[in-house]
């Protein structure tokens, strides 16, 4: 989001936020288009760090001074000793007032501890997979790589470049049943069109979503937006996990008909089962959140990467990524554990990037790094 300024003469313009940085827009080149990136919006600090210009001064003037009337004489005015000084003029021979520029002692490495093929591997996740630092130090603790805090990570990724600034979300009100199979989300997003060669096919995606374990029931593409083939895979998704004791929509065909006292198939359905059926409020996507949170994750994780061209192709990715969702992603609303750990108790025993779909590839790779460390 660029910044607000005032109608005021370019020399006079201040930010309309006092805690932002003034700062030049920077254009940079997208596919056929221009954008601003605006870097974050707000510095990293408040008091952005400035070169100790009191300091070079000083030494500028005692080397100046040695030259003109000797060590002694200069050390003496300008407070320093004659060490130093000598290292001041030498460093002025050979690298001019750069050389007088006070350098950190601090070691260039973060942490002596940690061995440079951990960077490696963190550097490697990140480019390829886009994980935030606490999600990429759980998966490399969980999967036995190597335990890294999450700040040694964030520290990391802004020295190298690849850390983004972001705003966490608001929160809003969260609720969570006790046990598995009490309560269920469903919810249909779409349409998606693949693309067929002649033509498109326009599909919507199915999910379930259990509340407890964010365990995903079933996930499936459908060529319409009909009741009928959507119960039909909801009594699949029964009879593989059972039955929930209530089960939520939202308010869209074909969950609701806006007829008071009306029941849909759909509805008819959840009350021949016995199955309480809860909608949420009117403009509150939020109140169905597990199932819309789902979504998100899917769409970043799977649907902006992948072009698909068939409706086979499709149904197969989806029931890749509903496999390794359940049973490999961990969870950070969870406590860094899988949705199948809290459902049903499946043990996690992945290893390395083991059943990662963006970092497979590279599991010779982390086994050489490892052994040769």
């Amino acid at each position: 989001m660029g910044q607000r300024y005032l109608d005021k003469p370019s020399d006079q313009r201040k930010p309309a936020d006092p805690h932002r940085r003034l700062r030049r827009h920077h254009y940079q080149e997208g596919p056929g288009f221009l954008f601003l990136a605006t870097q974050g919006g707000r510095p990293s600090s408040r008091c952005p760090a400035r070169p100790e210009t009191d300091a070079i001064r000083r030494r500028m003037r005692a080397v100046r001074l040695a030259r003109a009337r000797g060590i002694n004489a200069a050390a003496a005015e300008v407070g320093c000793s004659r060490r130093a000084l000598y290292y001041w003029m030498a460093t002025f021979e050979t690298s001019g007032i750069v050389g007088l520029i006070a350098e950190s002692q601090r070691p260039h490495r973060l942490r002596p501890g940690i061995p440079l093929w951990v960077d490696q591997v963190i550097i490697t996740i990140r480019l390829l997979t886009y994980w935030n630092a606490k999600r990429i130090g759980a998966e490399m603790d969980r999967r036995h790589i190597y335990k890294v805090g999450h700040r040694y990570i964030e520290h990391l990724l802004q020295l190298q470049g690849c850390a983004r600034g972001s705003v966490p979300p608001r929160p809003g009100e969260r609720y969570e049943r006790a046990e598995p199979n009490e309560l269920w989300h469903i919810d249909v997003k779409g349409p998606f069109f693949i693309h067929l060669g002649s033509g498109y096919l326009k599909t919507w995606i199915v999910g379930l979503v259990d509340d407890y374990s964010r365990f995903l029931i079933g996930l499936r593409n459908h060529t319409n937006y009909q009741a009928a083939p959507i119960l039909r895979w909801l009594d699949e998704c029964f009879e593989l996990c059972g039955q929930p004791l209530q089960l939520m929509t939202d308010n869209g065909v074909p969950f609701v008909m806006w007829v008071p006292t009306v029941l849909t198939s759909f509805g008819k359905r959840l009350e021949e089962l016995h199955i309480q059926h809860l909608r949420t409020q009117i403009s509150s996507p939020w109140t169905n959140g597990k199932i819309e949170a789902f979504w998100h994750v899917l769409q970043s994780e799977v649907l902006d990467r992948r072009w698909f061209q068939s409706l086979d192709e499709a149904e197969s990715a989806l029931a890749n990524y509903a496999r390794y969702y359940n049973y490999h992603r961990l969870s950070g609303v969870l406590g860094w554990v899988t949705p199948a750990e809290r459902y049903d108790g499946t043990p996690f025993t992945d290893r390395g990037f083991q059943e990662i779909p963006s970092l497979a590839h590279l599991q010779s790779w982390l086994e050489t790094l490892m052994t040769a460390a």
